[in-house]
């Protein structure tokens, strides 16, 4: 035991040593991994564990939460003001951000963020400007596959199965729905024009995993992230965006994969030590060195069973951490890619590219499909 003692203490001071000058082998050393698992009936029938790709935004984010800086004035989180999350009771159920909270329905309104909403955001000072956490809240999924317009698809075997099988048109692809300043999340980012694909998320039509293109640490996005197919309310004036298939709810066609990213709120209910916590703080030795985001997918069976839940239907095979804190150098918003105030001239695009938070983690996960009677736990490990 002593001679193993010793010889991994002499490969650490040698690695040390090895390293060179601009590496950081504290910090950059984080790394996370994914648990996926999905249930149905009480069964699970999905497991898959792995590790994740953690990227250069959570060194930036991870940084200022260093500073004491745990809050940012731009970014977006979920809305809790009047009018934005209603009950799941008839008309009145509406939800006009697209958010959701973890293991609660689409028409949802938990409190959010929780009794102990001091855990999860300012509640003095500069409170009222600085909102946005640089801390993982939420994650996305995605389904690997996006597309700008019909024709961009090209002559392949997508735009054979998208019609034949699928049934889809042109028309119904390009609908002006699709144009909506809603439809605002893309992993297409024009670094170009500096501006947005309007994209139509689409399933793959392949049931293997993603392996490329590789996932780096300079990713951003999530490729064919779900979106809430712009249906905000249960009233009339969105019954045209839903339709009933086989007694469950879905999008209609034209706005099948379009609309708000519907991020997962992990629950802050509980603090990081306090039994079913979603965001958890644990140890494997001596030091507390690792953190548990948990988010739920919840099934829509029961009193809810057919209502319209915006991942359903969709093959799932990327994922997502994402902090609520947009990135931007020196506290100062690029006003275009010659305001940017790093020597690549990047922190614009940068900043625009991710509107709705900056990417923390990313990974592909093993196909799996969300349904009307299927729930999917995701718990997102962050060790150091």
């Amino acid at each position: 035991m002593l001679q193993d003692n010793i010889i991994k203490n002499f490969n650490q001071i040698k690695n040390l040593k090895n390293l060179h000058k601009n590496q950081e082998p504290f910090l950059w050393n984080m790394r996370g991994e994914l648990e996926i698992i999905g249930e149905k009936k009480g069964e699970v029938f999905h497991y898959e564990k792995q590790e994740n790709k953690i990227t250069v935004w959570a060194k930036h984010a991870t940084m200022h939460l260093l500073t004491g800086e745990n809050f940012s004035q731009v970014g977006t989180s979920r809305n809790t003001s009047a009018g934005f999350h209603g009950d799941t009771s008839g008309d009145s159920s509406y939800n006009r951000d697209g958010t959701l909270v973890s293991g609660e329905q689409y028409f949802g309104n938990p409190t959010f963020p929780g009794p102990n909403d001091w855990w999860s955001r300012s509640v003095v000072g500069d409170s009222t400007t600085h909102i946005y956490g640089f801390f993982p809240s939420k994650m996305l999924f995605g389904t690997g596959f996006e597309w700008g317009e019909w024709d961009s698809i090209g002559d392949s075997d997508y735009y054979s199965y998208y019609i034949n099988t699928d049934g889809w048109t042109d028309a119904e692809f390009d609908h002006s729905d699709r144009f909506s300043s809603a439809n605002n999340y893309t992993a297409l980012y024009d670094a170009d024009g500096d501006s947005y694909n309007f994209t139509r998320t689409m399933n793959d039509i392949y049931s293997t995993s993603l392996t490329s293109p590789a996932v780096t640490d300079a990713d951003f996005a999530i490729t064919g992230a779900i979106k809430n197919g712009l249906y905000q309310s249960t009233g009339t004036i969105d019954s045209g965006r839903i339709e009933t298939i086989g007694g469950n709810s879905f999008s209609v066609q034209n706005n099948w994969g379009i609309g708000r990213p519907s991020f997962i709120y992990a629950k802050r209910e509980a603090r990081f030590f306090q039994s079913g916590a979603e965001v958890a703080l644990n140890f494997d030795s001596n030091v507390e060195n690792k953190i548990t985001y948990t988010v739920t997918m919840p099934e829509q069976t029961g009193t809810f069973a057919g209502d319209f839940y915006p991942y359903n239907g969709f093959v799932l095979k990327e994922a997502g951490l994402f902090t609520d804190a947009r990135f931007r150098l020196k506290d100062t918003t690029p006003p275009n890619d010659a305001g940017s105030d790093d020597s690549t001239l990047a922190e614009f695009d940068n900043y625009n590219s991710m509107p709705h938070g900056m990417l923390f983690a990313k990974r592909y996960i093993a196909p799996i499909t969300k349904s009307h009677d299927v729930s999917i736990t995701a718990r997102w490990t962050i060790y150091l």
